[in-house]
């Protein structure tokens, strides 16, 4: 998938190659990097057994990549709208943390619960209002060479949940949860050649999915948590 998308984003870039208006900018980017998922609380609802807890959970850190594509605004060439698409794979260790809750027969208490492993699959998709400071213009940069640039959206999230390996879990199925939150980003671009810039990115993302996992005799295990991300990003992106 990756290959595809940098094979498109070359031939883009040599379609732009030659003049072009200093205030209009196509752009299209592909990117990669690292995210880190900050420990958080994973809520626990079994119709089976009862409600807990499980306490500043451990995420996994993992690949992150995706795209953006988009336009800077002719009459404002600092001002610009993107279409981003974002996957990250937050996954759950098996370990072993503080639980509680109530639970049954046993009543409500505290003790050592072990989570299972739990794959996670985060993807996000939403239009981003962009804006950039161009520094040191020359006509072979008519936008700057240098481009400081911030970006905000309410991405929708689709999180898919699928137990691995969990005494828990072991006979549920995955579940899928569609939930709006929030993104906002910071990076610098530079202009290495006429049409191609390459840049380096932070985005924090956050979001609350909730799934309900369900085993074969249709017991639901209702599972819901937090994934505040940060992501450190590089990039390379094509303008015309």
């Amino acid at each position: 998938m990756i290959r595809i998308w940098l094979a498109a984003l070359i031939v883009l870039a040599s379609l732009g190659v030659g003049s072009r208006p200093a205030s209009a900018e196509w752009f299209a980017d592909l990117f990669a990097g690292l995210s880190f998922t900050r420990d958080h609380d994973l809520k626990l609802n079994d119709q089976g057994i009862g409600q807990g807890i499980y306490e500043s959970v451990e995420f996994d850190r993992s690949l992150a990549w995706g795209g953006r594509a988009g336009r800077y605004f002719d009459s404002l060439p600092f001002l610009g709208v993107g279409l981003d698409f974002f996957r990250f794979y937050p996954d759950i260790g098996g370990q072993s943390v503080q639980l509680r809750g109530c639970f049954f027969p046993g009543g409500c208490g505290t003790g050592r619960g072990g989570t299972g492993s739990l794959d996670v699959e985060t993807t996000s998709v939403s239009v981003d209002l962009m804006l950039r400071l161009p520094l040191w213009k020359s006509t072979e940069a008519p936008q700057g060479r240098v481009q400081p640039y911030v970006a905000v959206g309410p991405p929708l999230f689709i999180t898919t949940i699928t137990p691995r390996n969990t005494r828990n879990f072991r006979n549920h199925d995955d579940d899928t949860d569609y939930s709006f939150g929030y993104k906002a980003a910071a990076g610098v671009a530079v202009q290495v050649f006429s049409n191609l810039a390459l840049f380096g990115e932070y985005r924090f993302t956050h979001v609350s999915p909730e799934v309900e996992l369900r085993d074969a005799d249709l017991n639901r295990t209702t599972l819901r948590t937090d994934l505040d991300t940060h992501s450190a990003l590089l990039g390379i992106s094509a303008r015309w």
